[in-house]
């Protein structure tokens, strides 16, 4: 029988996994005398609105760049992959949309903005059971993920269904896990600057964790600490 992606993303939500609501936030990032820096492949569970405070940030998402000026902000949607350049001396702050329902963001104006319809730009109706573990991944990166942990979260005991839904939505668990457990990570990082434990992660070291970070996100675990540090101040 068929699932719904609304059942899905609740699924996911119930249980052991906190809501986006809990998470910390807003991410401020600034680049100050840095020069020119870019943080690649980001991927959310949720949809963020990119907002410049000052100076320019390019937005590179679906094979176009859109640069994003001081006073506009820019709507990405859940599990869009997309990569930010910060220009010199600019400022941004991420911030997690609030929703009135499923793949819907809050009103607001939004320059250059994506249509907002999920019918058309959310990727959690067209793949539902990779947005429920993604989601289900970044508020629990430290648990242990495999296809039965995977399909519990979505209220599913078989993993092999697990299996051909997510090769049905062109995913991988494993890629999805790794993505996720990053994504968090850096998303902690840049709220707080704080150092947290790989094994909170899903790492076996720090070591690990941060060559892994520089792979994903093509940019140092030291680097996005300043970035923070500089957003912070």
């Amino acid at each position: 029988m068929p699932i719904s992606a609304s059942h899905l993303r609740a699924s996911a939500g119930r249980a052991r996994h906190p809501s986006i609501e809990r998470l910390p936030g807003p991410v401020r990032l600034s680049c100050l005398d840095a020069g020119i820096i870019g943080i690649r492949n980001i991927q959310l569970p949720f949809p963020i609105r990119v907002v410049v405070e000052a100076g320019t940030c390019e937005v590179s998402m679906r094979g176009f760049t859109r640069a994003v000026r001081h006073g506009e902000s820019r709507l990405i949607p859940a599990l869009e992959e997309v990569s930010l350049t910060l220009l010199r001396q600019a400022k941004v702050t991420l911030t997690i949309v609030p929703e009135s329902g499923p793949g819907f963001p809050a009103p607001g104006r939004d320059q250059g903005r994506v249509s907002s319809s999920p019918s058309t730009d959310d990727l959690r109706q067209r793949k539902p059971a990779t947005a429920g573990i993604s989601l289900a991944v970044f508020t629990s990166p430290q648990s242990d993920w495999g296809l039965s942990s995977a399909a519990a979260c979505l209220g599913k005991l078989d993993g092999r269904w697990l299996s051909r839904k997510l090769l049905q939505e062109c995913s991988s668990l494993r890629q999805l896990v790794r993505t996720q457990r990053l994504s968090r990570f850096v998303f902690d990082l840049l709220c707080s600057a704080t150092q947290s434990s790989a094994a909170s992660y899903g790492f076996t070291d720090r070591c690990r964790l941060e060559n892994a970070v520089y792979d994903q996100f093509g940019i140092s675990v030291a680097v996005l600490a300043r970035l923070s540090s500089a957003g912070h101040a």
